[in-house]
């Protein structure tokens, strides 16, 4: 999902007048203007573009009163847009009129389409300067200034959606929470400056640790987070030590000196099928992000539950087995983070 620091947009297939020559070099895009992500780009093409729930619309949108196959719109080869409702159940609307299921509608450049009771999105024609001036803007919306990796609000938005498409696919989730080890003795030791560089070089390390379909955020301070589909627990534990390994190995060229650092690192996973709230997958991530840093640093714990069937309520207390990088199992601690 976060491809060399690439947010990932769908690309479109050029629409074709009618004697075969190119419609004006524009494209096509729903931008976000409630609900969402406000100034999401969501390009339309030719084919027809669906949204909907379903991780299997063109483009998802996780909103409770949007169907799972909602609308769907579509560029014709002159470039005109028409928008049709696929039968949703709170309907779809232009500029507050509902349109009827399966009968076409155009819009007009700038008009308003309202999915469901709360996203909004506005249809525009974009050429490529207008289209590199929005998508800039876009970035600086969700990606994190320092490090170029998503912001924490990115990240809690976006993490039901890789969820979703994890369970599609067979996968379960794991969600890993890391943090550098002794930061503020490189910030007080070095300069912040320095600090930023250790910062930057290890959103590196998550860049190339990473694949494209995971979701990798600076989540705050020197603390990161990532969510990983995987098939089976030990597949995210293999990964984690990876990325705790390179971490490790990895030298921080600062302006006299090559700075060694390493990473605490808290995992939990959750297998296909099985539902737990984003907050809930964070607090256990971040509870055995704790107890690595109260065991020793540069090591990764995956906290796991001896029962499936749990409630946000007694979640934590049920957190049975730890498994740390060099050291027996342990169970959790009330320790605080040094």
């Amino acid at each position: 999902m976060d491809a060399k620091a690439n947010t990932q947009i769908c690309l479109s297939l050029s629409p074709m007048s009618d004697d075969d020559t190119e419609v004006p070099s524009s494209s096509v895009f729903l931008i976000v203007v409630n609900g969402g992500i406000p100034g999401t780009m969501l390009r339309v093409d030719s084919v027809g573009t669906t949204v909907g729930r379903s991780a299997e619309s063109s483009h998802q949108i996780l909103d409770a009163t949007v169907s799972r196959r909602h609308a769907m719109f579509l560029v014709d080869a002159k470039g005109g847009v028409h928008v049709t409702d696929l039968g949703s159940t709170n309907g779809t609307y232009v500029e507050g009129d509902r349109l009827t299921p399966g009968t076409p509608r155009r819009l007009a450049d700038g008009e308003r389409v309202q999915l469901g009771r709360t996203v909004v999105v506005k249809v525009v024609h974009l050429d490529p300067n207008d289209e590199k001036f929005h998508r800039e803007l876009y970035e600086r919306t969700v990606r994190d200034p320092l490090t170029a990796l998503y912001n924490r609000s990115y990240f809690l938005a976006q993490l039901a959606s890789v969820a979703n498409r994890a369970t599609s696919g067979g996968m379960g989730l794991a969600v890993m929470m890391l943090d550098v080890d002794h930061f503020k003795q490189v910030n007080d030791q070095y300069g912040h400056v320095s600090g930023d560089q250790v910062l930057r070089e290890i959103a590196e390390v998550l860049r190339e640790s990473t694949r494209a379909e995971d979701l990798v955020a600076r989540y705050g301070g020197e603390e990161f987070v990532a969510a990983l589909p995987v098939r089976a627990p030990d597949i995210a534990a293999e990964r984690a030590e990876r990325i705790r390994q390179n971490i490790a190995n990895r030298q921080v060229a600062l302006a006299d000196t090559l700075l060694h650092v390493t990473a605490s690192l808290g995992l939990v996973y959750t297998p296909p099928g099985v539902r737990r709230s984003d907050s809930q997958l964070i607090m256990m991530a971040d509870q055995a992000l704790y107890e690595a840093k109260s065991e020793g640093r540069d090591r990764v714990v995956f906290a796991r539950q001896t029962s499936e069937r749990v409630s946000s309520r007694t979640e934590t207390a049920e957190i049975a087995i730890y498994l740390s990088t060099g050291h027996e199992a342990h169970g959790p601690t009330a320790k605080g983070r040094i």
